[in-house]
């Protein structure tokens, strides 16, 4: 496993409000049991609730995996729960927000922070959430769900200016949740665009897949609006990390678009099934290892991570490590 991304990353964290705490990064696993929360929807985005898990296959590199650990979401939609039961059912949550504060999102600046403090009201309660904005510099502060107001006036004190380092944000956020337990879930707001990065698209998309983190992006730019040629080549990068990681991607019009897409990203949450599994596969090489999830039922969409990064030795580790 190619460690450079890993050691560039660590650069980035002097640009941050908050420091990292003084861990090594290795972005292996270090479990046996491997996780997989699956979202199943039907033909109109409604999610599935009734399924069992015979009607769940999952491969790993294409070898079936006898399936450990079943757990099903709520059996009524989280939207529309009362206070009490919602903050009874959030369990571990880690979440994050990416907004993009660069230059290029000035036209799109209020939406975004409109947008931003919205899902923050809506998300699910939990003592590790994390805002990072970000230009050329990453800036990240935590924060618990309860600290709405501290929140919404760091948010609305974001500008729109300076180059642009996405995935250097990006991979700030997923080093910085390294090791934490729980379901780990990163809203990314932004114009896809990249112009000052330490990291390059490719090791940001290593450090992805390395991740246990499900990742939803919105694309914004209005003038991309006119111009879906361009928005769909600028949201390459965006797509990419959703496909990987089992999130969803979507593009942003208007507000009230924007709450529709947040109502799906919360429900998802707690609408989504973990197949957990041991893998077959015994070797411990840290190499990246595909999954597949079929759902044996007609008509419907699901989505889930493509894969991890196997377990590797210590000895292995150490010889990866030598110059």
């Amino acid at each position: 496993m190619n460690l450079e991304p890993f050691l560039a990353i660590g650069l980035l964290m002097f640009a941050a409000q908050e420091e990292a705490p003084p861990q090594t990064y290795r972005f292996e696993s270090q479990v046996d049991m491997v996780s997989v929360p699956v979202a199943v929807t039907d033909k109109q985005g409604n999610f599935i609730k009734d399924l069992e898990v015979a009607d769940f296959i999952v491969y790993e590199d294409g070898k079936r995996q006898e399936i450990a650990l079943f757990a099903a979401g709520l059996e009524e939609s989280w939207i529309g729960l009362a206070p009490e039961l919602k903050e009874q059912l959030s369990g571990s949550q880690v979440i994050g927000l990416v907004i993009d504060a660069s230059g290029s999102m000035e036209e799109d600046m209020w939406l975004v922070r409109e947008s931003a403090i919205k899902f923050l009201a809506s998300i699910p309660k939990t003592e590790h959430l994390f805002v990072i904005d970000f230009d050329e510099n990453i800036r990240l502060s935590s924060y618990t769900s309860d600290d709405q107001r501290a929140i919404a006036d760091r948010i609305y004190e974001v500008e729109a200016e300076g180059w642009t380092a996405l995935y250097d944000a990006v991979g700030t956020f997923l080093e910085r949740v390294y090791g934490y337990s729980g379901k780990k879930t990163l809203v990314v707001f932004s114009d896809g665009v990249d112009s000052r990065s330490v990291l390059n698209s490719s090791e940001c998309v290593d450090m992805v897949k390395a991740s246990d983190v499900a990742i939803h992006t919105i694309q914004f730019g209005k003038a991309l609006v006119r111009n879906r040629p361009r928005a769909h080549t600028q949201g390459r990068f965006l797509r990419r990390m959703s496909e990987l990681t089992g999130g969803s991607y979507s593009f942003a019009e208007n507000l009230e678009g924007i709450d529709e897409l947040y109502d799906k990203i919360i429900e998802e949450l707690f609408s989504q099934y973990t197949l957990g599994y041991i893998s077959s596969n015994t070797k411990r090489d840290g190499k990246y290892r595909k999954i597949k999830v079929e759902v044996l039922r007609d008509d419907i969409k699901s989505r889930a991570r493509k894969g991890y990064m196997g377990p590797i030795s210590e000895t292995e580790d150490l010889e990866k490590q030598e110059p």
